[in-house]
C-alpha cells in the first residue's frame, strides 16, 4: 500500500511539474539588448585563464579554464560567429557528461553553411573553473585556396553579485543595486534552469584570447572539372541502369 502510495504521489508531482512548466520560461531580455545597454562592471577584479580549441576536423572541443579563486560562479557570453555552431541538443543531452549549461536566445540551425547562417550570442554557465564544449565548424563557401582560417572571439565574462543566497527577491535586490550603481546587472540564470535569474556584474579577462582554426574548402578552379565529371557519371550510371532493364525486358519477351 504504501508503495502504491508514493508510486501515485510521484506520478501527481510530474504531472504538476508539466502544468508548471510554462511558465519556468525567463522572461529576461536578449543577451544582445542586455549589451546594448551600460553594463555594470567591476574594474578591481581581473579574472586570468586560458582557453583551446582542440580535435582535428569539423568537430571541436572547445576548453575554457578560467582562474576564480573565492568566486563560485562565472557566467560567460560566447559570440559563436557564423562560421561554428553549438549542438544545443547534444549540450543538454551531454549535461550529465560534464557539459555546462547553455543559454541561447533562438534555435541553431545546424545544418546551415557558413554564408547562411547568423551569429549566436550563447550564455555559459560556470559552476567550475573548467568546462569543454563541444563546437563545430559549419562549411564554407568556395575560394581560391584550400584553406580559410576562422576565429572565434574571446568571451564576455561576468561574476555574480545578486543571487539567492543574498536575497529572496531577486528583482528587487537586482533592481536596488542598479539603482545604487546607475548600471545595469546583467540577468542570467542563477543554475542549469532558466530560473532564478541572478544579477552579474562583467569584469576584466587576461589570458583568454580568441582561438582560431582552418577550415579546408573547396576550389573555384576544380568547379568546371567537377561539373564535367559529375554529368558524365549521371550519363554512364543512366545508361548502365537502362541497359539493364532493357536487358531484362527483352529475355522475358524471349
Amino acid at each position: 500500500s504504501s508503495g502504491i502510495n508514493a508510486e501515485y504521489g510521484d506520478s501527481r508531482m510530474t504531472f504538476v511539474f508539466l502544468l508548471l512548466l510554462p511558465l519556468l520560461v525567463s522572461s529576461r531580455d536578449p543577451w544582445k539588448d542586455q549589451l546594448s545597454g551600460p553594463l555594470c562592471t567591476n574594474s578591481h577584479v581581473t579574472v586570468t585563464g586560458q582557453r583551446e580549441l582542440s580535435n582535428s576536423g569539423f568537430h571541436k572541443d572547445l576548453t575554457t579554464a578560467l582562474e576564480l579563486g573565492n568566486i563560485p560562479s562565472a557566467f560567460i557570453l560566447e559570440n559563436i560567429t557564423s562560421s561554428f555552431y553549438l549542438d544545443l541538443d547534444e549540450i543538454a543531452e551531454g549535461l550529465y557528461l560534464g557539459y555546462p549549461p547553455v543559454f541561447a536566445d533562438a534555435p541553431i540551425d545546424v545544418e546551415r553553411p557558413a554564408d547562411d547562417s547568423p551569429a549566436h550570442l550563447v550564455g555559459v554557465l560556470l559552476q567550475t573553473h573548467h568546462v569543454t564544449l563541444p563546437l563545430h565548424l559549419r562549411y564554407q563557401p568556395a575560394g581560391n585556396e584550400p584553406y580559410v582560417r576562422v576565429c572565434l572571439p574571446a568571451p564576455r565574462v561576468f561574476i555574480p553579485v545578486v543571487t539567492p543566497a543574498d536575497s529572496p527577491d531577486l528583482i528587487r535586490a537586482i533592481e536596488a543595486v542598479e539603482t545604487e550603481r546607475g548600471c545595469k546587472l546583467l540577468r542570467a540564470p542563477c543554475a542549469t534552469t532558466p530560473l532564478p535569474e541572478c544579477g552579474w556584474e562583467e569584469v576584466g579577462v587576461r589570458g583568454v584570447e580568441a582561438v582560431c582554426s582552418s577550415v579546408p574548402v573547396g576550389i573555384l578552379q576544380d568547379f568546371g572539372i567537377v561539373k564535367i565529371s559529375t554529368f558524365v557519371a549521371i550519363v554512364v550510371g543512366t545508361g548502365a541502369i537502362l541497359y539493364v532493364v532493357l536487358s531484362k525486358g527483352k529475355g522475358k519477351e524471349d
